[in-house]
């Protein structure tokens, strides 16, 4: 049971991340390429977000190493 508490900890902290960085690099795409045909963009951003999809699992699992070692040391 610990191990999902962990996982979904890592889950959270994995989606905020990666909403975080997507949203800068969306917002900072969208602000530099204002010249390129919306449909370009458009099709960008549906690829940043399904890259966030595939990553937040993954880095999840990560985030949960990284939380599991810190509870075996007590920190």
């Amino acid at each position: 049971m610990m191990i999902l508490q962990f996982y979904l900890k890592g889950l959270l902290i994995s989606a905020i991340f990666v909403l975080l960085v997507g949203g800068f690099y969306a917002f900072t795409y969208l602000v530099r390429n204002t010249k390129k045909p919306w449909a370009e963009r458009r099709n960008r951003i549906f690829d940043l977000i399904l890259v966030g999809i595939l990553t937040t699992p993954i880095l999840s699992f990560a985030v949960l190493g990284v939380l599991v070692i810190l509870k075996i040391r007590g920190l």
